[in-house]
């Protein structure tokens, strides 16, 4: 007697689920894994607010771009990979390039106006925003008449 692999279509079904799941999952990653491979610090201290970027692969200076607008501190960078052989055939390719951008809410106020950044030797981003004390405070209640 030999044993037949009989067909069946259920079992196929869910094989096939299966794959188109894995595969979607891993375009969404792909798709939105700009945005969050942007890891970051934050932290308050002396008066200021600060933030460190991770060290940034390939950082292109000059395309910094940040800015604040009521609450959210929105950092931009464009990064390149550094030149290959144009011979060269890759057997693994894992980092990305391009644009990444990043949104971070703040809880505190801080004076924008006032803000510096700097990149340092290790290709961090780091950004000192001071901390605006007038947003604080204890507020004087007026007794209704």
């Amino acid at each position: 007697m030999t044993s037949e692999q009989r067909f069946d279509p259920m079992k196929e079904l869910q094989n096939l689920g299966e794959q188109i799941t894995k595969t979607v999952e891993k375009g969404i990653r792909t798709m939105t894994s700009s945005s969050e491979e942007l890891l970051l610090d934050m932290y308050e201290a002396d008066g200021n607010l600060y933030v460190c970027t991770q060290a940034i692969d390939g950082l292109v200076k000059d395309s910094i771009e940040i800015s604040l607008e009521s609450n959210i501190l929105t950092i931009a960078v464009a990064t390149e990979p550094e030149a290959t052989p144009t011979t060269a055939r890759y057997m693994m390719q894992e980092r990305r390039f391009g644009q990444i951008v990043r949104h971070v809410e703040l809880s505190l106020p801080v004076k924008g106006h006032e803000a510096r950044a700097k990149v340092d030797s290790g290709s961090r981003l780091l950004i000192t925003l001071p901390v605006d004390d007038s947003g604080f405070g204890n507020i004087t209640v007026t007794p209704v008449e």
